[in-house]
């Protein structure tokens, strides 16, 4: 790792503040584009740590590919995803594999990352395309001036004070938003409802695949979706993980270090763990997000919470059955974490000289998974908006007017998405149409894309910023908060039933229905056993393949981890 530093004023081109995954994949895009930039990414951390945030979409995966790390990469670190599965639990769910449930499969493999492994692999790839990565490297934002194409960046280190001039500033810092902040904007949501979450890492936890009697089929072994147990208040999340946390930062960078460079041989997991020293162990991250007009059950802790919807969701309690917590697999997480009111938006998105990206600009909710991979639409859209403007000789704010409406028009599009999510959790059937309508449009845009050159930009939003999509998407938000309202005015949430929102579902079939009817060619590898039969996909299902799954239980394919058949 590259953690040099002097005292004196160092000159750079772009200045990137994080070292996670948006920071790193744009620094590492902007080399690539132009090899004579000088680009220096500074995190304030002593090196990659462990985040939450680990369930990764299509988009993700890709970028990762675009900048040289190969997908066998992926497949030795991470645990497989192959899509998200939805299930409808309340008091009444005793068993998961009696619960109301919609499967969206994958466009392609991807991955539930370990982020102190994800962020190391993106730091030894960036380092690779010449990118300088400087950690132990805080960023003092009072002591800074910003100006286009001649920035002072005041950084504090070990050694004392240490200051890059660069044309560009980019703050790819997350949830710190450190320039965000510093100019007054980056605060929480004026949305109809926040959202918090606890959440613990478990071992143990029973497979999913060890259950029998599924009513539905899937096309891959469960445990390789994000599951989701959805329910009135909010939602929990089931990601399994393979953990390095165990290695030392030493071994794990000489590891990663060996897989960015794609000239060796390729390792199976258990020959890397051996060769370099780095124990990998399976666990489990699960978690609950509330909505805050629902339940405040939080403010009672992280524990209570997960005391309580055990108690009330008795098929959470079922999948914690036997499963125990880990107390201290990650530094400063002892054993719960909790994290309030995380939807946020910078009000300026970019300025003179410096622009936001990534979880800096928004955050939305994880819910879908949004946050890699809707980052990663903002880091590539900023890509191309930079290389215009050092094309132009003109970094001013000016210059990044197209970028800062992009990243408007993605964080509406995805807050709304996102509220109509967690209101379709208020009716069974209401989650497996607004599902399937988020698919129709992600697979009919992938479809009509699949012939042409592969554009990062056609990956990262799903097709649904389109005008069709963003006019249906807005009506079905106006029906369901319409139907919310209606029924909160008449009835308590403790007491709200599934049946009084049956007016909501069928307006939603009315308004959307046939357009979903007319798109069951837009199939994915296999379509599943729909929860109200014809109504939302054809009943067609296959066996599942048996050589999909040549593991015992939840585990990884063999080979890919032993290197044995």
């Amino acid at each position: 790792m590259d953690s040099a530093s002097t005292n004196q004023t160092e000159n750079c081109d772009v200045a990137v503040i994080g070292a996670g995954p948006q920071g790193l994949l744009f620094a590492t895009w902007l080399k690539q584009a132009r090899p004579a930039l000088n680009v220096v990414v500074v995190d304030r951390a002593a090196a990659p740590g462990h985040k939450i945030g680990e369930s990764t979409l299509s988009g993700f995966c890709r970028a990762m590919r675009s900048t040289s790390i190969r997908h066998e990469v992926l497949q030795r670190l991470f645990y497989t995803k192959n899509g998200l599965g939805f299930f409808y639990a309340d008091a009444q769910t005793r068993a998961l594999q009696t619960a109301p449930e919609y499967i969206t499969e994958t466009f392609d493999e991807t991955f539930q990352v370990e982020r102190r492994a994800c962020d190391s692999l993106l730091v030894a790839n960036a380092q690779r395309a010449g990118v300088a990565v400087r950690f132990s490297h805080a960023v003092k934002p009072k002591e800074s001036t910003f100006q286009a194409g001649a920035n002072h960046l005041s950084c504090e280190t070990p050694q004392g004070a240490a200051t890059l001039q660069a044309r560009l500033v980019v703050d790819a810092s997350g949830p710190s938003s450190v320039l965000g902040r510093y100019f007054g904007g980056y605060a929480e949501s004026n949305v109809p409802f926040q959202t918090s979450a606890a959440w613990a890492y478990f071992k143990n936890v029973k497979w999913l695949n060890e259950y029998t009697d599924w009513q539905n089929v899937a096309e891959f072994p469960r445990d390789e979706y994000t599951q989701h147990l959805c329910f009135k208040e909010g939602w929990v999340w089931y990601i399994p993980i393979v953990s390095w946390e165990k290695a030392s930062d030493e071994n794990l960078m000489a590891m990663v270090n060996y897989l960015a460079d794609p000239e060796t041989p390729m390792l199976s997991r258990d020959e890397l763990s051996q060769k370099f020293d780095c124990p990998y162990e399976q666990i489990w991250s699960i978690g609950i997000v509330l909505r805050s007009d629902r339940d405040q059950v939080l403010n009672q802790g992280p524990e209570a919470a997960f005391d309580h919807y055990k108690r009330k969701i008795p098929a959470l309690a079922t999948l914690l059955e036997g499963a125990e917590i880990l107390d201290d697999h990650y530094p400063n997480h002892s054993p719960y974490a909790v994290r309030k009111n995380f939807r946020r938006f910078a009000q300026q998105v970019t300025g003179d000289g410096w622009m936001l990206i990534g979880d800096a600009a928004f955050f939305i909710d994880p819910l879908r998974s949004p946050g890699l991979t809707g980052g990663v639409a903002t880091a590539y859209q900023a890509l191309q908006s930079v290389l215009a403007a050092l094309d132009e000789g003109d970094l001013s704010q000016a210059q990044f007017a197209g970028y800062e409406a992009y990243v408007r028009e993605l964080y509406d599009m995805l807050e709304e998405q996102n509220q109509i999510a967690y209101m379709s959790h208020n009716y069974p059937q209401a989650i497996a149409l607004v599902r399937r309508f988020g698919e129709v449009s992600s697979r009919d845009h992938f479809n009509g894309i699949c012939d042409e050159p592969y554009q990062m930009s056609d990956t990262n939003v799903w097709g649904h910023l389109c005008p069709e999509h963003r006019q249906r998407q807005r009506q079905v938000w106006q029906i369901m908060r319409e139907e919310e309202i209606e029924v909160g005015n008449r009835c308590a949430i403790a007491d709200q039933q599934p049946r009084d929102y049956e007016r909501m579902m069928f307006r939603l079939r009315e308004a959307v229905g046939a357009h979903l009817d007319q798109s069951m060619h837009l199939t994915p590898y296999i379509m599943q056993n729909p929860m109200e039969q014809g109504k939302l996909a054809p009943a067609q299902v296959r066996p599942k393949p048996t050589w999909v799954y040549p593991g015992q239980g939840g585990a990884p394919t063999a080979d890919l981890v032993s290197g044995r058949a």
